[in-house]
């Protein structure tokens, strides 16, 4: 018993920093690859990929595939528009006026913004005080890294963090929205499809824009940075992170949110000499307390767990 408690254990492990390494080192690798494909065309390039690997692992990998109530169709359509087009569309745009650690950080906001809206569009969530108090906490932290100006919203001048935020915003609406559809299908699945309803999307907005595919500069470097983008860092991530949180748990799996800004962060200044402002580390920092506030009672049952665990193991 002991011996299964300690591999589950180190299997969470390996899960948690594998998937904070690839989606870590995928802001820097997007963030390098705007030099070659423009953003909707590389954004549209890097869900082909991960649609195409994702649907054909989850066809070969399980069962329950198909789409087969209303109910798949709604978190299907919500994934699609919000979860995976929207909030890649904005990314993408953002990151030409922003760094690869900054955007990551703005990104770290997404637990915290997803739990907050559930709790006022889903009847099931409620926030606490404490709660509230997390989300209000977050929010400063996110305001100070972005200082989002209201003009530029109103005048669609948006800078490049304020794009990220946006791809945040309509991220979290996203994952509300599917958790609201009641869906039966995996979690796994629904991005699959969702995948598939935004690829041609994007290539549409992309054309209708006036990006090209005569505007890609065709090198090997270009190659690479989509393939690790639409492969390792879509596909592989985001089943690596699913898998994490069947181990254990939403929040646990969502602390992996915090270390990807490091992992983007330290890579982004050594492969581009990104500097982090010191106001974008202290509202890092700010989020992160915003999260812990909001997730209090579920932090402080897994610390006690992970405690206990190396006790039970001796005790086998």
């Amino acid at each position: 018993m002991g011996g299964e408690r300690t591999a589950t254990l180190n299997r969470a492990r390996l899960l948690f920093l594998v998937t904070a390494v690839l989606i870590g080192l995928g802001f820097v690798a997007m963030k390098v690859g705007l030099s070659y494909i423009p953003p909707l065309l590389f954004a549209a390039f890097r869900i082909d990929i991960a649609a195409m690997l994702l649907l054909a692992y989850v066809i070969l990998r399980t069962g329950d595939w198909r789409p087969r109530t209303r109910q798949d169709v709604i978190a299907i359509l919500a994934g699609g528009v919000f979860f995976t087009f929207g909030s890649l569309a904005f990314l993408f745009i953002g990151l030409q006026g922003t760094t690869s650690g900054v955007a990551a950080i703005i990104y770290s906001l997404d637990p915290v913004l997803t739990i907050a809206l559930a709790s006022f569009l889903l009847a099931d969530e409620r926030l606490s005080l404490l709660g509230l108090l997390g989300v209000l906490v977050a929010l400063v932290g996110v305001g100070i890294v972005v200082q989002p100006n209201p003009s530029h919203f109103v005048s669609g001048n948006l800078l490049g963090e304020e794009y990220v935020l946006l791809g945040v915003v309509t991220l979290a609406i996203g994952g509300v929205l599917i958790r609201w559809s009641n869906h039966e299908l995996g979690e796994l699945a629904v991005t699959a499809w969702s995948m598939v309803v935004a690829a041609p999307a994007m290539h549409v907005v992309s054309v209708g824009v006036g990006e090209s595919i005569a505007s890609v500069e065709p090198t090997l470097t270009a190659l690479i940075i989509l393939l690790y983008v639409g492969v390792f860092m879509t596909a592989v991530g985001y089943s690596t992170y699913f898998m994490l949180i069947e181990d254990v748990g939403a929040v646990r799996a969502s602390f992996v949110q915090y270390l990807i800004p490091v992992v983007a962060s330290v890579t982004g200044w050594l492969v581009l000499s990104e500097r982090l402002p010191p106001e974008a580390l202290f509202g890092y920092l700010v989020i992160f307390v915003g999260f812990l506030l909001l997730n209090f009672e579920a932090v402080k049952t897994a610390i006690g767990r992970v405690r206990r665990t190396p006790e039970s193991a001796e005790t086998q």
